[in-house]
């Protein structure tokens, strides 16, 4: 028994001696660059590309027991850009394989892969070539590429690797980094096999860092030129999408479709992964819940096709369906779509006021910029309003869109139901509403925007019809001092290539007319009371009631080249008028009208009376404040010209008195000289 156990142990040290022994041979002896053309003929005849290797070729036992490659590119013999490129790949092997003379591949690991997707001027990518020649292959000396060799990939692991995609069409430059990829009994015959693909996107400009997972079961049939991959999931937190994607043809007429669907998720998180949001402005976790309820599409070489896209955003559900067509030589890209929705409130979408600590950051903020030189300040701050706008885009291509909305709320305001077409065509865009419901009225809009000029030029008409002042005045109360019905309208037309020329080109008008209308007169009462200081006759406007129904209302508005000067203001209440010319500033929320008060005499219905003497007098009013301010705020009387309407009120009334005293006299001496003539 002793002897056996003895044989044993030297049978197995004698294997152990042996193996070792083989190793050291196999590593001294037998060249692994001798496999170099052999590999890279393989490949080729596999994938159809040239595969070249530059580097060494080692043995290595990391990460797999193998052979261990350096600095491999990847063409396909006839773009001059590479494909790919590998810093090193190792192939695990099968050692009885090895022991024969064979090389029997089973698994590829690569690290530091490089992969570029171009596409040129004319759409073709670099990967999709499809040569009718096969590409040339380089020349080996004879017998060299006999040698034994089987790459049957089982499992696949690549490490950091890197995506280049460039698109000539678009001027498009995207990369991909930090891409991990795992395959188990990888294939492509067509059989299923599970695939988990990880990638971390670093934003170092703002700091931003997003992980990507993707997990699937493929099936890639190559020689077919079709993939599928099933049961797929996406993950970016906090978005999940699942569903299944396929290509077919890749290798000549690539088609492609898919259909997914996410989970439900808070919008401004996902948000918050592309820009940076302020924390205090987040919304409350259920609020802004987000989901893609269902997304059907597909495509080939020709364009586009999205055959449902249902997307909900808290209780507002939309659905689009469309299709877009690439550009041609004969004609430019077309997109069509139809948009269907119920209720959608914007104002759910804008930030949350901030706390009390933003406030007084806020503040800080301000008093830091008094200290400012203005222009100091004006030259830190970015102005939006003087870059260029888009307008090449709307040379680009055609659209064509249809909307319908049950209900539209912006800045408080409620639209419903909200139906619009918006067609571009040939640089010039149309926008043309059907009758909107707007507060027991309706509205109407037209808009034309041609970018084919230099500037380009807008055109804008609106039209409210039979809108209730008093409803409209429950979501906007600023409005809530006069009542009845309205109709305006308003034509405006503008030209320049930024929102400040726009703005500073605006010609046109607005009007106003209000049937049966009860306005509050408080400020009217005021502007006259301060002017009443300087009457000898007391407050003409202390009769007056604080509320007035007028049976004419209208009002008018005229753009003359701008909004900051040169506007024709006009408003008529019965026998009030108010004239005069003025501004509004934008940026500061202000605006500024030099006006004249006046109060009309007969014929003029006599809503509002005073003195005879008073009436017809154009009194000078300076309406110069913040929106923000006050109503009751918003206009005061210039008193220095206030006093020279006095005196010349006073110059005529002794004019009138004289001329009166005259008159009698003169009248007097004509009675006494018909009475000396009767006697």
């Amino acid at each position: 028994m002793s002897k056996l156990l003895k044989y044993l142990i030297f049978l197995l040290a004698g294997l152990a001696v042996f193996a070792v022994v083989l190793v050291f041979v196999l590593f001294t002896v037998i060249d692994p660059n001798r496999y170099r053309p052999a590999i890279e003929a393989s490949a080729s005849q596999q994938t159809g590309m040239q595969l070249r290797i530059n580097g060494d070729i080692d043995w290595t036992f990391r990460p797999v027991f193998g052979l261990s490659i350096q600095d491999v590119s990847l063409t396909n013999g006839i773009t001059p850009q590479e494909l790919a490129s590998f810093s090193t790949i190792a192939l695990k092997l099968d050692i009885g394989s090895l022991l024969y003379g064979n090389l029997a591949v089973q698994e590829f690991v690569a690290e530091n892969l490089h992969i570029n997707w171009f596409v040129d001027a004319e759409g073709q990518a670099n990967w999709l070539v499809n040569a009718d020649d096969p590409a040339p292959t380089q020349t080996t000396e004879p017998g060299i590429t006999e040698l034994p060799i089987d790459i049957n990939i089982a499992d696949i692991r690549v490490i950091n690797a890197s995506v280049a995609y460039r698109d000539q069409r678009t001027n498009t430059d995207t990369r991909l980094q930090n891409i991990n990829l795992t395959s188990q009994n990888t294939n492509l015959e067509n059989r299923p096999f599970p695939l988990e693909l990880s990638m971390r996107l670093v934003n170092e400009l703002s700091d931003q860092d997003l992980t990507l997972n993707l997990a699937s079961t493929a099936q890639v049939d190559f020689n077919a030129g079709n993939i599928s991959l099933d049961d797929l999931r996406f993950n970016l937190s906090p978005l999940v999408l699942t569903g299944e994607l396929s290509v077919s043809d890749f290798r000549n007429d690539m088609r492609w479709q898919t259909s997914l669907a996410s989970n439900t998720f808070n919008l401004s998180h996902l948000l918050a992964n592309f820009m940076p949001l302020d924390e205090d402005s987040m919304p409350a976790p259920d609020a802004q819940q987000f989901s893609v309820q269902t997304l059907q599409a597909n495509g080939d070489s020709a364009g586009i096709t999205l055959g449902g896209l249902t997307v909900a955003l808290d209780d507002t559900v939309a659905d689009v369906r469309g299709d877009y067509l690439y550009a041609t030589d004969s004609r430019q890209a077309l997109l069509a779509y139809n948009l269907n929705t119920n209720a959608i409130d914007l104002d759910s979408l804008l930030p949350i006021s901030g706390s009390t600590e933003t406030d007084a950051t806020a503040e800080t903020e301000v008093d830091q910029e008094a200290e400012q030189p203005p222009a100091q300040i004006a030259a830190d701050t970015p102005d939006s309003s003087t870059t260029e706008l888009p307008f090449d885009l709307l040379r680009s291509m055609d659209i064509r869109g249809e909307h319908n909305v049950e209900s539209l709320t912006v800045s408080g305001l409620q639209f419903s139901p909200v139906e619009f077409g918006l067609l571009l065509q040939d640089g010039v865009l149309n926008i043309d509403t059907q009758p909107v419901g707007f507060y027991d009225g309706e509205l109407d809009a037209t808009v034309t925007l041609n970018a084919t000029t230099s500037p380009a030029q807008l055109a804008m008409e609106t039209g409210l019809t039979g809108v209730s002042a008093t409803a409209l005045a429950a979501d906007l109360p600023r409005l809530g001092f006069f009542t009845g019905r309205f109709n305006a309208s308003t034509t405006h037309m503008m030209q320049g290539n930024t929102v400040n020329a726009l703005l500073n080109s605006i010609d046109g008008a607005s009007t106003l007319q209000v049937s049966d209308s009860s306005v509050d007169i408080t400020m009217l009462k005021r502007v006259f009371s301060a002017i009443s200081v300087l009457s000898p006759r007391g407050d003409m406007a202390s009769q007056w009631p604080d509320v007035v129904r007028f049976s004419n209302s209208e009002a008018y508005l005229i753009f003359n080249d701008g909004i900051d000067e040169n506007q024709e203001l006009n408003l008529r209440l019965d026998n009030f008028d108010v004239s005069g010319t003025g501004g509004i500033d934008l940026v500061a929320g202000e605006f500024d009208y030099r006006l004249d008060f006046t109060i009309l005499g007969e014929p003029e219905p006599q809503t509002i009376r005073v003195n005879e003497d008073f009436q017809n007098v154009a009194w000078p009013v300076r309406c110069d404040a913040a929106f923000d301010d006050a109503a009751a705020q918003y206009c005061s009387p210039d008193l220095q010209r206030v006093r020279e309407v006095f005196a010349a009120i006073a110059r005529d009334e002794i004019q009138r008195r004289a001329s009166e005293a005259v008159g009698e006299q003169v009248e007097r001496l004509r009675t006494r000289i018909q009475d000396l003539f009767q006697n």
